[in-house]
Formats: C-alpha cells, sequence, structure tokens
C-alpha cells in the first residue's frame, strides 16, 4: 500500500511547484537557455560560463583568477578551464605581472572586447523579455528580495 509523503501532498496542492526555490532555478534555467539560443543565432561562439567570465572582464580589465573566482562564486577548476577555453578562442590573455612570473592577471583581446556589444546585446535582450508586463517597481523589489536571500546564505 502507498502512503503519501509529505512533498507528495505538497505537489499534489501545488505548493512545491509555487516554492521560492523551485521558482527561482525555473526562471535561472530559462534565462540561461534563452540566452545560450540568442547568443547562437548571433554568432557569438561562447558559452554561458564563458560569457559570466567575460561579464567580468568587461566590467573591470586585468583581474587576476582569483578574484575572478571570488566574483562568479565558482570552483577554482570550472574558472580554470573556462579561462583556458577562452585563451584559446583568442578572446582573452594571460599577463604576469610582479615579481613573481607565475602571478597573472587576465586580460580581454581585442577579439574579447569586440564580443562584448554582440553579447551584451543579447543579454540586455533576453532580460527585457522577462521583465515584460512586470511594473518597475515589482523588479526593484524582487531585486532587493533576492539580494537579501543571496546575503543570507553568503
Amino acid at each position: 500500500m502507498y502512503i503519501a509523503t509529505k512533498l507528495d501532498l505538497a505537489i499534489k496542492e501545488n505548493k512545491a511547484y509555487d516554492s521560492f526555490p523551485r521558482l527561482i532555478s525555473v526562471a535561472e534555467r530559462l534565462l540561461i537557455g534563452e540566452l545560450r539560443k540568442d547568443l547562437s543565432a548571433n554568432k557569438v561562439d561562447i558559452t554561458i560560463e564563458q560569457w559570466r567570465i567575460l561579464f567580468y572582464l568587461w566590467s573591470e580589465d586585468g583581474i587576476n583568477q582569483q578574484e575572478l573566482t571570488l566574483r562568479a562564486k565558482k570552483e577554482k577548476s570550472t574558472i580554470a578551464r573556462q579561462i583556458d577555453a577562452l585563451e584559446k578562442k583568442k578572446l582573452i590573455e594571460r599577463r604576469s605581472y610582479g615579481e613573481d612570473k607565475r602571478n597573472k592577471l587576465i586580460f580581454l583581446t581585442k577579439k574579447g572586447k569586440n564580443t562584448e556589444v554582440k553579447a551584451m546585446a543579447s543579454a540586455e535582450k533576453i532580460i527585457a523579455k522577462a521583465g515584460d508586463n512586470i511594473e518597475k517597481e515589482e523588479l526593484e523589489i524582487f531585486t532587493k528580495v533576492i539580494k537579501q536571500i543571496i546575503k543570507n546564505l553568503d
């Protein structure tokens, strides 16, 4: 005989489907999917993970790998793989700094800088689409709430 669990009952009542963690997850997945499609349609040859790294470099060029890891809140190995891939695509380059030649800063190449226009246009298009039919004040409240959730968990 089957005994319903609390989760089964919550799903049946649609509570689990309306929980904010699930909704955040679904929204992120949809945003990423739309961005991936738009980047591809615009012939921007980067992954979402690479886009995230480039985004930080477009904001501040010439930062080290450790700083990228902190900003992206990703594992060092994940960032290292993406940096290697971006370097192979000639979108970034590593440059030594200081007396220890092992210390490297990550800089955008000309190609990496030129990629910003199309990549950011794609992102802005998707963000605008996501914000359709939502009042500015509602988006501001939503942003404030999401920031607080991140602060609570970080």
